[in-house]
């Protein structure tokens, strides 16, 4: 939250109650979200139902402040996660476009990047 309150001051805007709850949506969450996931939270969690205008412009600017991170499946469907001092890996089915985040650890050539996407054909789609 401090990284939040950073990028708010240094952008000179308001605190918002649906910026604060997206973040720590994003904040709580292991993977990666979709605009529609991060809807569905906002109204379980805290009872607040968001236009996707307000969570697009909310999540635009996290990115501005790099805060937020997006990756898009091969149909352009975008997911959003929080950035991370280290690269995240994650990867895309290239048969049924499912996203998972994969905990393994980084060599040193990749260390500076945001993000690390692997497309390969899932677990579940192989089985198949």
């Amino acid at each position: 939250m401090n990284r939040l309150q950073k990028c708010i001051d240094r952008k000179r805007v308001n605190s918002s109650r649906p910026r604060e709850a997206i973040y720590k949506i994003l904040l709580n969450s292991k993977g990666c979200l979709t605009v529609g996931e991060i809807a569905k939270k906002l109204l379980e969690q805290y009872g607040q139902k968001a236009s996707t205008n307000t969570i697009y412009r909310h999540l635009r600017f996290f990115i501005d402040c790099e805060l937020v991170f997006m990756i898009q499946d091969d149909l352009k469907k975008a997911y959003y996660f929080l950035c991370a001092d280290e690269a995240k890996i994650f990867s895309i089915c290239t048969k049924c476009n499912k996203i998972e985040n994969l905990e393994v650890n980084v060599c040193s050539e990749f260390k500076d990047a945001d993000c690390i996407t692997i497309h390969e054909i899932c677990q579940e789609c192989k089985q198949v």
